[in-house]
């Protein structure tokens, strides 16, 4: 085959470029694996791979089918069945062996010891009293009741991963402050062992220059250890691998201003899941009542049935038509008497359980509210505390430098801007997540 070069340079050109990719293809890869995870991506990516809220989407699936198996008791139904009988003696009578008139039947004629029987029956439910439209309007009580339990996972599992998000960038900037202040501790630490080799400081300043690194390397050590755990999970929360990686962004995002506590309290009383579930189980236990009732009236039925059989040698009785109504009316039944007890006083159970929710959620939609407006007060407050303790700790290391300091201030300096950055990053943290509470209660 002919080939040109141009388009042999095109071929060698494209195997470069198929060779370069697949070098650089990992290291690709691994470049975006080590982007920042946004708290949007966190909670996307959440819905989309949690196996707990996955689960509770097929419960609503199953339900559907609870409801379609409930109204499918309104069609006919046609039953086919068979039986082989068999006997060590011929027998005498035409007992056992229906459709056969025993005056059509000669006496002393014996039938064969074996035959075989087989029936359709078909079956038309003409009224049940309202057994079958309550157990249809129950199961669709079980379907919402569902469909809100998937509502409230999600609530729940935005909550959790907002609340391990901001909890990981919290130790994050913990970690990084952790390392400036070993960063500072260790200058410090050589600036007084030169002193110390002057003679200028005595042995026990170095020393508490040494305690107090070793305090801090600690402290880091700590906070990787639980940033460890967060991780771990926050990947089971997003249905990922426990140990895979997880770098997020070193800011928390800022949520829509707070609104007041009477619109919050508002909104949790309607729109809180809790508080819709305890109103669905409430449903349930009033249809099943219904459906308790519902037993206690008559039944009618129209019931048609083609039966045949292998009785030699009448071959004249070997089949048959019978057809007829059936009506069932439970006179006496004290199980479905006190089976009506039951499911009323299930029914004023759920009725108490619904008021408690609902006070519940309207005190923990307040305490997530008065927690939110608390973490922006301590936000204002420690923004402040980090300023005045970093410029602290510059004038102590300038003072050490020159010899006009005393280690003891420069320590308690060193301590406190350490102290005002944790406290600074946990009400940002602690605000975050008292957003993500307010949500939950409130759907917002």
């Amino acid at each position: 085959m002919n080939t040109t070069p141009q388009c042999r340079s095109c071929a060698i050109a494209v195997l470069v470029l198929s060779a370069v990719f697949t070098f650089f293809a990992p290291a690709i890869s691994a470049q975006r694996q080590d982007l920042p995870f946004t708290l949007d991506a966190a909670l996307s990516y959440a819905r989309q791979h949690s196996p707990r809220l996955s689960a509770k989407r097929q419960g609503v699936t199953t339900q559907q089918a609870a409801i379609a198996a409930a109204k499918a008791e309104r069609l006919p139904r046609l039953t086919l069945g068979g039986a082989a009988r068999a006997s060590s003696r011929p027998t005498e009578t035409a007992m056992g062996f229906p459709l056969t008139q025993f005056v059509d039947i000669s006496d002393g004629q014996p039938f064969r010891r074996s035959h075989l029987n087989a029936a359709l029956l078909a079956t038309l439910p003409v009224y049940t009293g309202g057994r079958i439209g309550s157990t249809v309007n129950l199961a669709q009580s079980q379907r919402d009741l569902a469909e809100v339990n998937v509502h409230d996972v999600e609530r729940g599992l935005d909550f959790d991963v907002t609340s391990t998000y901001a909890n990981m960038v919290q130790l994050d900037r913990d970690i990084e402050a952790a390392k400036e202040s070993v960063n500072a501790l260790a200058e410090s630490r050589r600036v007084v062992g030169q002193m110390f080799g002057e003679g200028k400081v005595a042995r026990v300043d170095l020393l508490k220059v040494d305690t107090r690194l070793a305090e801090v390397q600690d402290t880091a050590i700590e906070f990787k250890n639980a940033r460890e755990i967060q991780t771990g999970q926050f990947n089971a929360l997003l249905g990922r691998p426990i140990e895979t990686g997880v770098v997020v962004e070193t800011v928390l995002p800022r949520g829509p201003p707070l609104v007041s506590m009477e619109d919050v309290s508002q909104l949790a009383s309607t729109e809180n899941t809790k508080t819709q579930i305890a109103r669905a189980e409430v449903s349930i236990s009033e249809h099943s009542v219904a459906v308790a009732k519902s037993a206690l009236r008559p039944t009618f039925s129209l019931v048609t049935a083609l039966q045949g059989q292998t009785a030699n040698p009448y071959s004249m009785y070997k089949s048959g038509v019978v057809g007829g109504a059936v009506l069932s009316f439970p006179f006496f039944d004290r199980t479905l008497s006190n089976r009506i007890e039951e499911a009323k006083s299930r029914e004023l159970e759920r009725r108490a359980d619904l008021k408690q929710v609902e006070l519940d959620s309207n005190q923990r939609v307040r305490a997530a509210y008065l927690q939110a407006r608390n973490s922006e007060e301590r936000i204002r407050a420690t923004e402040t505390a980090i300023d005045y303790a970093r410029e602290a700790l510059r004038i102590e290391q300038e003072k050490q430098r020159y010899g006009r300091g005393t280690i003891e201030n420069l320590l308690d300096a060193q301590a406190a801007l350490l102290t005002s950055e944790a406290r600074y990053y946990r009400a940002l943290a602690d605000y975050t997540i008292a957003i993500a509470a307010i949500r939950r209660e409130t759907g917002k």
